[in-house]
């Protein structure tokens, strides 16, 4: 099973995106993605982020191939309330994006107790876009992967996901990534030759899950950086083994 933890619809302000949700879901089957996980993208421009999960609750409704992510915000009054629907809804894994509202993750921790208490998981995406592709006057900066996992300390009972690290900052953390049992990383941003080859090769595999940051990124690209350089076994642990375990995934 292939299991796409990172992936989103919707409209991108920066640069044209095939965003729409059917587009999104085809592009990741093609390639034999069997599950998707999806956010809005336009929650992260939104001063309520919430508007958008209704939609997405009622498009991915249609079909058992979409998980919907909903993207909760703490600094929005209406975050309990938005967390007892996705409770409703069954969801597995809510999004938070602390770049774009922004909040420290500090200041979040009221919400990552529910959560916890909720038995949902946490992707806290560091980055949605390279900032060299951002317009001047539309600057956000990175989420320190730190933080996150600083979170994922406070919080032991609660599965958090580093959304987007680079490679540097997923080694940089590795005796953290290994030490905590509750903190993962996606692999959708992890650059440069070879990354996910060293990432395993530092002892990680059980903590990379993959992402293909779809539509921003190409799903074929994000897979076969995937299959090419690692092992059959590696890379069914990071494509789909290891999310399958984290989110008590039956077939």
């Amino acid at each position: 099973m292939i299991i796409d933890l990172n992936a989103f619809t919707g409209y991108w302000p920066s640069h044209p995106v095939v965003g729409d949700l059917h587009s999104v879901r085809a592009s990741l089957q093609e390639y034999g993605v069997d599950r998707i996980c999806i956010s809005p993208l336009e929650a992260a421009w939104c001063r309520n982020p919430h508007r958008f999960n209704g939609a997405l609750y009622r498009a991915a409704g249609t079909t058992d191939t979409i998980w919907p992510v909903p993207v909760l915000d703490p600094t929005v009054a209406t975050w309990r309330d938005e967390l007892d629907r996705a409770v409703r809804v069954r969801v597995r894994l809510v999004r938070l994006l602390p770049a774009y509202s922004p909040y420290a993750l500090a200041d979040a921790d009221g919400l990552l107790r529910a959560l916890a208490r909720e038995g949902l998981a946490v992707i806290v995406q560091t980055r949605l876009e390279d900032p060299r592709r951002q317009h001047p006057l539309a600057q956000v900066p990175d989420v320190a992967a730190a933080e996150v996992a600083d979170a994922a300390g406070r919080h032991p009972s609660l599965t958090v996901v580093i959304g987007g690290p680079r490679t540097a900052e997923i080694r940089a953390l590795r005796d953290r990534l290994l030490g905590l049992p509750n903190l993962y990383a996606d692999v959708s941003q992890a650059d440069g030759m070879d990354a996910l080859k060293v990432l395993v090769e530092d002892g990680l595999r059980e903590k990379l899950l993959f992402g293909s940051h779809a539509p921003l990124f190409i799903p074929y690209a994000a897979l076969s950086r995937v299959v090419t350089d690692l092992s059959d076994e590696d890379a069914a642990a990071v494509l789909g083994g290891n999310a399958e375990r984290m989110l008590t995934v039956e077939g």
